[in-house]
C-alpha cells in the first residue's frame, strides 16, 4: 500500500513497464500505473483524487503537490526538491521528475484531452506518445497568426514498434470511380477491392536534444521557469516537424508518391482566374477539394496583392474573398498558410494544396521518448535527455497539389 511520496523508488519504473515492443524498449506510463494502482486499492485514498484528474491534472503532479511541493506561481519550489543532497530535498520526489519534465515538455507540443486519458487524437493538439499526461491549459507557444501548423498537415497519428512503417496505400488517382459499389447479381461473388501496402517502410528517425545545467543554477531555477525552458524547446521542435512534413508533403515519404504537379506549370503568375481554374481542375480530377493553400513569403505576398484595388476600380467579389477577418484566403475563400522560413517551399516559386481530411500520417515510435527521460535520474546527472523517433507517411497518393510559375 502506498501511502507517502518517500515510499517510492526508481522501481515502480519496471512496474509500469509494459510488454516490451520489437526495438526492445518497454511501454512505460507511469501516471497510468499509478492510476491503475488506485484502482486495484494499492494507493491510498486521498493521494490521488479522480475528480482533478478528470480537470487534466495528473496523478504525478498531484502526488507532489500534496507533499507541499509547488509547481508553479509566485513562491513556486527551485529544482532542488528534487536533489537528494540538498537541504530542501523532498524524500521520493527525484523518482517522479522524469515523469514531471515529460509532461512539461508534451504540454509544449499541445498534447492534451478533454477526458482524462484518451489515446486518439480527437482535437487538435492531441496525439499518441508514450506518456498520455495533460496539464491543465495548452502551453503551447503560439505560431504567428496565418503560419501553417502541423495539425492542418496531419490526418492521423500512431504509434508503432519498430524504426520502420510501412504504410497503407490508397490510389485515388480516380478517387471516387475505382472505389465505387458495384452492382451484383444474386448469388454472385461481391467485388474485392484491396488496399496495398507501401513498397518502401517509410524510417522513422530519432530527434532529440540535452538540456545541461551547472548544479548551482539547477538548485536555484524555479520549477515553473524550466516549464518555459522545455516549452520553448517544444516550439523549436514544432517548426522542425512542420518542415519535415511539408517535405513529405512535397517530395513524398520515398515510395514515388511525391505531389501532383499542376500539367499547366509553370503558369506566367498568380492571376484569379489561374488559380481557380487550378483549384477547380483538382476538384474535378480527385473529386475531393482542397481547404489548404500554402507558399514561402514570396508566393503568399504575391497572392495577397491580388487583392488590391487599381486604377480607382470597385473591389471585385473575389478580392473581397481575400479580405477575411485577419485570415489569408485565397481569391475564392480557401485558407491561405505561410510555411515558415527554411521549409522545402523557400524561393521554389511553388504553391502546395491539399485536403487536411486527407493529409500525412504522424508516426511515432512507442516508448521513445519516456526511456530518454529515465535515465536522467537514473544516472544522477545534471543533463536532461529528451528525444523521440518520429516521421511522416504519405498514405493517400495524390492528396498533395502544386502549381509553379515562372
Amino acid at each position: 500500500m502506498i501511502r507517502r511520496l518517500d515510499q517510492l523508488t526508481m522501481d515502480i519504473y519496471q512496474d509500469a513497464a509494459k510488454q516490451k515492443a520489437s526495438h526492445g524498449l518497454s511501454y512505460i506510463n507511469l501516471n497510468d500505473h499509478l492510476l491503475e494502482l488506485l484502482a486495484k486499492g494499492d494507493i491510498e485514498e486521498g493521494l490521488i483524487r479522480m475528480d482533478l484528474v478528470e480537470k487534466g491534472i495528473s496523478p504525478v503532479r498531484q502526488i507532489l503537490a500534496l507533499n507541499g511541493i509547488r509547481l508553479g506561481g509566485l513562491n513556486a519550489h527551485t529544482l532542488s526538491v528534487f536533489f537528494p543532497k540538498e537541504s530542501d530535498y523532498v524524500r521520493g520526489a527525484d523518482v517522479l521528475f522524469p515523469a514531471l519534465m515529460n509532461e512539461m515538455l508534451e504540454e509544449g507540443f499541445g498534447i492534451r484531452a478533454s477526458d482524462s486519458f484518451t489515446v486518439g487524437p480527437s482535437t487538435a493538439g492531441d496525439s499518441m506518445y508514450p506518456l498520455q499526461q495533460r496539464g491543465l491549459v495548452d502551453q503551447r507557444l503560439e505560431l504567428p497568426q496565418n503560419t501553417i501548423n502541423i495539425n492542418e498537415l496531419v490526418s492521423v497519428r500512431i504509434g508503432v514498434d519498430g524504426d520502420g512503417y510501412k504504410s497503407a496505400v490508397i490510389n485515388n488517382d480516380q478517387r471516387g470511380r475505382q472505389n465505387r459499389l458495384a452492382r451484383t447479381a444474386p448469388g454472385a461473388d461481391l467485388p474485392l477491392y484491396t488496399i496495398s501496402t507501401a513498397e518502401r517502410s517509410v524510417r522513422i528517425y530519432k530527434y532529440g536534444g540535452r538540456v545541461r545545467w551547472p548544479y548551482e543554477v539547477a538548485r536555484r531555477m524555479k520549477i515553473n521557469v524550466v516549464a518555459l525552458a522545455l516549452q520553448e524547446m517544444a516550439f523549436a521542435e514544432n517548426l522542425r516537424r512542420i518542415d519535415e512534413a511539408i517535405d513529405v508533403g512535397i517530395n513524398g515519404d520515398g515510395n514515388g508518391n511525391g505531389a501532383t504537379l499542376d500539367p499547366g506549370s509553370p503558369v506566367a503568375d498568380w492571376t484569379v482566374q489561374t488559380l481557380d481554374e487550378w483549384t477547380m481542375t483538382i476538384a474535378y480530377n480527385s473529386v475531393l477539394g482542397v481547404n489548404r493553400v500554402m507558399g514561402d513569403l514570396t508566393e503568399v505576398k504575391r497572392i495577397r496583392a491580388l487583392r488590391y484595388p487599381t486604377a480607382s476600380k470597385d473591389l471585385t467579389p473575389d478580392q473581397l474573398n481575400m479580405y477575411q477577418q485577419g485570415s489569408y484566403a485565397m481569391p475564392d475563400g480557401t485558407p491561405l498558410r505561410l510555411a515558415p522560413s527554411g521549409s522545402t517551399l523557400d524561393s521554389a516559386k511553388t504553391l502546395l494544396a491539399w485536403n487536411t481530411g486527407r493529409a500525412l500520417e504522424e508516426v511515432v515510435e512507442n516508448g521513445s521518448q519516456i526511456t530518454e527521460m529515465a535515465k536522467f535520474t537514473t544516472n544522477q546527472t545534471e543533463e536532461l535527455s529528451l528525444s523521440i523517433n518520429i516521421g511522416y507517411a504519405k498514405p493517400f497518393s495524390n492528396s498533395f497539389q502544386t502549381i509553379t510559375r515562372s
